[in-house]
Parts: C-alpha cells; sequence; structure tokens
C-alpha cells in the first residue's frame, strides 16, 4: 500500500508539470530576414528565431503580451543579435493578427565605431518591430519588419546607424 501512495503521487506531480511546462509556451517563431536593407554597409540573410511564453494576462485579453526571447543570426558573416522583451498580438478577423514588438537587443558588431559595418554606437540597442500575419491551426505565416538602434538614448555615441531587417516568418503555436 504505501507503494502505491508514493507511486500515486509521484505520478501526480509529474502529471502537473507537465501541464504546467505545457502551457508556459505560446508559440516558437522561426524566419529569415533581407539583413539591414537601408544602407549598404551590411546585408546577407538573417536567420530568426523567437520563443514567445504564453499571455500575461491570459487568452480573455483582445491584445495578448507575450514574453519573448529571440535572435538573429547573419549568414554572411555581418552582425548577430540576441533580444529579449515583449510581443504584443490582436487577432483583428479569426485567422488574421497584427503584432508588435519592444525589448532590448544585444549584438556582437564593433563599437563605437566599425570599419567594415554597421555604427551602432553602443552594445545595448532598443528593438521594435512590426508584423502581420494569418493563422490556420496551429500554424501561422506572416512578414515582419524589425529595426534596433540606441535612440540617442541608451549610449553617449555620436554614431547611430541603427538596423533595419525584412523577412517571413512561419510560427507553431502551442
Amino acid at each position: 500500500m504505501p507503494l502505491f501512495v508514493v507511486s500515486s503521487l509521484f505520478s501526480a506531480c509529474a502529471a502537473h508539470a507537465e501541464s504546467e511546462s505545457e502551457s508556459v509556451f505560446d508559440s516558437v517563431v522561426v524566419g529569415a530576414f533581407a539583413h539591414e536593407i537601408s544602407q549598404d554597409e551590411e546585408g546577407g540573410v538573417d536567420g530568426n528565431v523567437e520563443l514567445r511564453l504564453r499571455p500575461l494576462f491570459g487568452r480573455d485579453w483582445a491584445i495578448e503580451i507575450l514574453p519573448t526571447l529571440g535572435g538573429t543570426v547573419n549568414f554572411g558573416g555581418d552582425t548577430n543579435t540576441a533580444y529579449a522583451g515583449a510581443t504584443a498580438r490582436y487577432r483583428f478577423a479569426e485567422s488574421f493578427f497584427v503584432e508588435g514588438f519592444f525589448g532590448f537587443a544585444i549584438h556582437d558588431a564593433d563599437t563605437p565605431t566599425d570599419a567594415n559595418g554597421l555604427d551602432l554606437g553602443c552594445k545595448v540597442l532598443f528593438r521594435e518591430g512590426a508584423g502581420l500575419g494569418y493563422l490556420s491551426g496551429p500554424h501561422s505565416l506572416g512578414i515582419y519588419v524589425s529595426h534596433a538602434s540606441h535612440g540617442d538614448i541608451l549610449c553617449d555615441a555620436d554614431e547611430n546607424d541603427g538596423m533595419t531587417s525584412v523577412g517571413l516568418r512561419y510560427g507553431y503555436h502551442f
């Protein structure tokens, strides 16, 4: 009998932990961006991956706020980034949504001046993004634009080239 009770407790704890871990993640998003479209110091293609946690206020709100972690890797050897912040998503029709992101990014370009690429000014940047997408079941497809710069706020650098990228992304929603 004691073995049955201990076994039942472990099973109940494992089931609870499994259901909690499933509810922690909202979606994973992957995509490809045209890197730095506003200037010619850098270019190529960025691979993008993003992990979004479940909405902060549940799914009953018109606008969902999702804590977000992500990054981009430039396949041409130019600037890579890692970022964290929040995505606001609004479904304006059953299958269509708009979203916006605000947070902070770090990058691996030389600062304050990179003679072979962008002059981003400082290592920590603001990152903003906006997208329009289509949702079908657990799958989504969307277009997205992102921008990162210090906004003349985060550091005392004269240079602030910024970095703007545009691309397509696929999302899987849990």
